[in-house]
């Protein structure tokens, strides 16, 4: 099973309590924790970006259960810090609109676009703007070139600039310009989706189509979950949870979308999370396989404890490290994608 009773799992157990809770309203049900536990939870929670929502929880819980009164003022200034920052992000975002005009259009992607699914959308905590202006992207960089704003073009799916401080994405592509058919198919369906929304919307800002959203979510989480040295996070198991309890992802039709490609398995997988660990609907389970226990356990394993492998880039211990976390979960990856997706230049970076 998971959760063997180490103190580590006891960790982590409670921080998956505490999230169902901010996420879904109901009074936090948890362990009777020590000092070092609760210290341990609060670095974990950082680790996993969802320090904040943990916060929530805390809030609701009676004082006898709370972590000392110096821990939990300490809570409260880091999540107030993350309430502060998302409101410096739509102040930086006002003024690139501001900076660009009114045209082009302006697509919100990713975590920033995803905050608004939650109970309080301050408290995702998110990192970078990612936008997509369709076909205007060239002509942005040039106007914030124009406005004395220094553009790197260093990656091809992105330019980066910075607006007092804040970093923006300007997205080329949603994907990520691969040669796969799978890969090219997705990027030509996002495209279209986002186009459609773009001539419906009489606003500057475009937030995406429920369909495309959710596609865009998995295809990308999936390249973290196979490629990225942080894996996956537990933020981005909160960000697939509230999405679909928005009620606006009609998952029969997302079903239908991806059948057949390797999302089908790997977002059946996240709907299982999410409902066994953090408090979604279990009518999401309704008409598909039941993905195998052990499965499901060795994903949540991974999420919840490859967050640390970013220092290692380049050395051989860290090409070893991701080579044995493959080869250990080798059975899992095969199951989620029925292909080896995972190439040998994976272990070279």
């Amino acid at each position: 099973p998971f959760f063997v009773y180490d103190a580590m799992d006891i960790i982590r157990k409670n921080t998956l309590m505490l999230l169902k809770s901010a996420l879904f309203g109901a009074p936090p049900s948890i362990d009777k924790l020590s000092e070092g536990e609760w210290e341990t939870i609060y670095d974990y929670s950082k680790d996993q970006s969802v320090t904040a929502l943990c916060f929530e929880s805390i809030t609701k819980l009676p004082e006898e259960l709370r972590p000392s009164r110096s821990l939990y003022f300490h809570w409260a200034m880091f999540s107030e810090q993350t309430e502060i920052k998302y409101r410096e992000k739509k102040q930086r975002l006002a003024k690139f609109l501001q900076l660009i005009g009114d045209n082009p259009k302006v697509l919100i992607i990713k975590g920033f676009s995803l905050a608004r699914n939650y109970p309080v959308p301050s408290h995702r905590w998110c990192g970078d703007v990612d936008i997509f202006c369709f076909e205007q992207s060239e002509n942005v960089d040039r106007i914030m070139e124009a406005s004395g704003i220094e553009v790197d073009y260093s990656n091809p799916r992105h330019s980066m600039f910075r607006i007092d401080g804040l970093k923006f994405e300007n997205h080329r592509y949603f994907l990520y310009n691969r040669k796969e058919s799978e890969e090219k198919e997705f990027e030509l369906f996002l495209q279209r989706e986002a186009e459609g929304c773009c001539h419906q919307s009489d606003s500057q800002i475009v937030l995406g189509t429920p369909m495309g959203n959710a596609v865009f979510f998995l295809k990308h989480t999936e390249e973290d979950f196979v490629f990225s040295r942080q894996n996956i996070k537990l933020r981005a198991l909160c960000d697939w949870t509230t999405l679909l309890n928005a009620g606006e992802v009609d998952y029969s039709e997302l079903k239908k979308q991806i059948k057949g490609t390797s999302l089908e398995r790997f977002a059946d997988t996240l709907i299982t999370v999410s409902v066994k660990y953090l408090g979604l609907s279990p009518d999401f389970l309704k008409n598909f396989e039941p993905i195998p226990q052990k499965i499901v356990d060795d994903f949540l394993f991974m999420a919840l404890n490859y967050q640390n492998q970013v220092e290692l880039r380049g050395t051989l211990k860290g090409k070893m490290d991701r080579l044995l976390k493959y080869l250990r979960h080798y059975n899992t990856y095969k199951y989620l994608f029925d292909r080896n997706i995972i190439r040998w230049y994976y272990f070279s970076k």
